[in-house]
């Protein structure tokens, strides 16, 4: 008797500090979620700042072990034809939050670690999800499990349901995919994919567009620096990326990547991007594989984002002003902002490089390389010349081309094919547009040619440029374009 009064007062005792624990943890996590929702909308402003987005919590009620909340999408109030939500429209999520310290969510999956919550939501219903709901058929179009630590921490499962949907217009289709997102304060971490996306419709000229995407993944570690810029290494790789017209593909491509590497040195920041593609098909022929990879290095945070945030303004009062007027009126205005603001970008006199661009088919690999160190106008004199203009903005360039002849005449050999051409005759066309343009460089002194390969090496530095092993004023260089109306440029020793 005593034993079993003894085993009922534990069990009462662990029920009782089991209650009180999770009625503990539930009201603490009521209070956190303002500040997890004002994380996530400092993350949405600052990765996607003209979205037009921001996150809400509604509808909070709190109960002894579980308790329930509804997320919301909804429009910060700015407008324009890119808004993906208008004012009153929102995208909703329905939360069912299982208090810790041990949720039995997590629980059932075997996870012991004590946590402030376990987190299941399911989007919801509305009229701006409809379509969704209508492709995953019986399924619900996302689902996610997020474990919430103490310390605020949140790691989650995002669970994507394969859709299925087909209008007169409209074509959306996917397998589904997972995706594992860890936060931790600064830090990011997202891992997962998508096996098969489809996304179809008619253009302007209703003509029906498809693009396929094949096993697409993200793999992203990153933080926010201490200057707020993100921070670390991001991967995007697809299989392969079709595009589709009139039930013709146009264009294929074969293992599609992006590697971006981003790092701060005190006030500085580098960003390093590497693009890279196995084959390239237009119409079924194969045009080869190519990879880019650029850095950008020496920038100064503050400027850039100075440079961001005009720019960004200007646009929007651009499309607000212009409304629905021409495009290419609308393509000036905006390309004269981005000039106007770009010295803003210049200050620390920061470098471009290109190492390589390089492009091979079956004939040859041609590459281009390129180091530019920009000025910071701010520190030079008035530009009044074009010369003095030059200065002002560039410090030192370096480029160097490499063009396989027989390289390029393939290239231009397989264009001329898809133009209807026969083979025979596009490799004959081919070799003389080739053979023109190097007579045309050399004739310029653009271009060399030797060992039936073209090339050209540019190198500029305090006022003095070597072209292809010549040197010559920045005067003299112009003038070979009918710039400075200068007489040709004359070599000097």
């Amino acid at each position: 008797m005593k034993k079993n009064l003894l085993a009922v007062s534990v069990i009462v005792i662990l029920g009782a500090a089991w209650t009180g624990g999770a009625w503990y943890t539930g009201k603490q996590f009521q209070r956190r979620l303002p500040e997890l929702v004002n994380d996530v909308n400092a993350r949405l402003q600052s990765t996607f700042p003209q979205s037009g987005l921001r996150f809400a919590a509604e509808n909070y009620r709190r109960g002894v072990f579980t308790s329930h909340v509804d997320v919301v999408l909804q429009s910060d109030g700015t407008t324009g034809d890119n808004k993906l939500l208008k004012p009153g429209e929102d995208v909703r999520f329905n939360e069912k939050v299982d208090h810790g310290p041990f949720p039995f969510a997590q629980l059932k999956k075997g996870v012991f670690i004590p946590s402030m919550a376990s987190v299941h939501s399911v989007l919801a219903k509305t009229a701006k999800t409809q379509p969704l709901f209508d492709a995953a058929k019986a399924n619900v179009p996302m689902v996610a499990e997020t474990r919430v630590g103490y310390s605020g921490n949140t790691v989650s499962k995002i669970t994507l349901a394969a859709m299925d949907f087909q209008d007169n217009q409209t074509v959306i289709r996917a397998i589904g995919g997972t995706f594992d997102v860890a936060a931790d304060g600064d830090k990011l971490k997202v891992t997962g994919g998508i096996d098969s996306l489809v996304l179809g419709g008619l253009n302007q000229w209703q003509q029906r567009e498809q693009l396929t995407l094949h096993d697409f993944s993200v793999d992203n570690d990153t933080h926010n620096g201490k200057q707020g810029y993100s921070i670390g290494d991001n991967t995007l790789k697809a299989r392969t990326l079709v595009y589709n017209l009139d039930s013709k593909d146009i264009l294929s491509i074969d293992s599609l990547s992006q590697v971006t590497h981003a790092k701060e040195d005190g006030d500085k920041l580098s960003v390093q991007v590497n693009y890279a593609l196995d084959a390239l098909h237009i119409q079924g022929q194969n045009f080869g594989a190519g990879k880019l990879n650029i850095s950008l290095s020496n920038l100064d945070g503050k400027a850039i984002e100075a440079f961001s945030d005009n720019y960004h303004q200007q646009v929007a009062q651009i499309m607000q002003q212009t409304g629905a007027v021409d495009p290419q009126q609308q393509q000036a205005q905006i390309t004269q902002a981005f000039l106007q603001q770009l010295p803003t970008a210049l200050k620390g006199s920061p470098y471009l490089t290109i190492a390589p661009l390089s492009w091979k088919n079956t004939k040859g690999e041609s590459t281009f390389t390129l180091t530019l160190n920009l000025n910071d106008p701010a520190t030079q004199n008035p530009a009044l010349t074009p010369d003095q203009q030059w200065a002002r903005f560039v410090n030192k360039l370096d480029s160097k081309l490499t063009v396989p002849l027989d390289m390029a005449t393939e290239t231009t050999a397989q264009f001329a094919r898809l133009q209807g051409y026969n083979e025979k005759d596009a490799d004959q066309l081919a070799k003389q547009q080739v053979q023109g343009l190097a007579a045309m460089g050399q004739m310029f002194k653009l271009t060399t040619v030797a060992d039936n390969t073209l090339t050209s090496s540019f190198h500029y530095a305090d006022n003095q440029i070597n072209l292809n092993g010549q040197k010559m004023s920045i005067q003299n260089f112009l003038g070979l374009f009918g710039v400075l109306g200068a007489p040709p440029a004359v070599p000097q020793p």
